[in-house]
């Protein structure tokens, strides 16, 4: 299935767009956004949607960033599609987070789309029939693999697994999930799109550009020749699976907050239990960085009953066991 057909299949099997909605493309100019850009273009008449495109310049590559965005200003110009861009110095981020460059550029993408998609909600809620303001990311089904792999790597549980998610309850929306990368290549190849050529993506330093290029290709090479296509599997089986037992543990925390009976919870089975602690820190804001060892230190207190003890968790919140409860507290 060529990527078009291949598209157009996983948002109606996903019901990714509804008539009204507004989607704002994470652009980049490589082959993914920009195959993309071009089947979403397609299909706005008939699925009755506003597009627009958000590129976060890097500063990273000096002229040819500045190069990137005037070439992407002036080829959505002739789309008729808006551009936003903004203009974040990763290095500088980086370096003031202590995380890596990599990193840096992913929390600069999602910002910028978050408050794009912010300001775009209030004016759909009341000027466009009340439709959504949709992120849409250009992950392909390569990239699934490649989130997989790379999970694994580092030991990841049953929702690691399960990897990128198709449309997530936030409004975010990956139609290009189900593509494999070479049906982007061909597309691009066949329509006369000339990508932008990102030349970090080439470097090894960092993880996922060495994987993609060093560990699959062996791995590929020496034992399964369709190994991407069997770690897409392996995610959408995962998928299932955590779906599953979060719906189990949606229903545990339901009225729940900021407090859970600590009995309640020491006597559930721990895969339940672990989500349960997420769902109430995620009511509270903390959704990101928590560790198996925070979970597993909390569930442990829960269960010896330690009154008094506190566990922190990331970004300073904590969670204090009481007598009756787990409370669950932000900084």
């Amino acid at each position: 299935m060529n990527a078009e057909l291949q598209v157009r299949k996983t948002i109606k099997d996903h019901n990714m767009i509804a008539p009204g909605d507004t989607v704002i493309l994470g652009l980049s100019g490589g082959p993914d956004s920009l195959c993309l850009l071009h089947i979403l273009k397609d299909m706005q008449r008939s699925l009755d949607f506003t597009l627009q495109a958000l590129h976060v310049n890097h500063l990273m590559r000096g002229e040819q960033a500045a190069e990137d965005e005037r070439w992407l200003a002036d080829h959505c110009r002739q789309l008729g599609v808006p551009l936003v861009v903004t203009i974040c110095n990763v290095y500088a981020k980086a370096e003031k987070e202590g995380i890596s460059p990599e990193e840096a550029g992913r929390k600069a993408r999602h910002s910028a789309l978050r408050r794009q998609q912010a300001s775009l909600q209030g004016y759909c809620s009341m000027g466009c029939g009340g439709g959504r303001a949709l992120i849409a990311l250009a992950h392909n089904r390569d990239d699934q693999a490649e989130t997989v792999l790379m999970r694994m790597l580092r030991g990841t549980g049953i929702h690691g697994l399960a990897a990128m998610e198709y449309a997530r309850a936030d409004g975010l929306i990956r139609p290009l999930l189900d593509t494999p990368r070479s049906e982007i290549e061909a597309y691009c190849e066949g329509h006369g799109l000339k990508p932008r050529w990102d030349c970090t993506n080439a470097d090894t330093y960092y993880t996922r550009n060495k994987l993609r290029r060093k560990l699959l290709p062996a791995l590929e090479k020496e034992y399964n020749p369709s190994l991407k296509e069997g770690l897409a599997r392996l995610a959408a089986a995962a998928r299932e699976d955590d779906a599953f037992l979060e719906s189990l543990a949606q229903k545990e925390a339901e009225g729940h907050v900021d407090s859970f009976p600590v009995k309640r919870l020491a006597a559930l089975e721990a895969p339940i239990a672990k989500r349960i602690v997420r769902i109430l820190f995620a009511r509270l804001g903390l959704e990101e960085d928590i560790a198996a060892a925070h979970l597993e230190s909390l569930l442990a207190a829960a269960k010896g009953r330690r009154t008094g003890k506190t566990i922190e968790f990331p970004h300073g919140y904590t969670a204090r066991v009481t007598h009756e409860d787990i409370e669950f507290v932000k900084p």
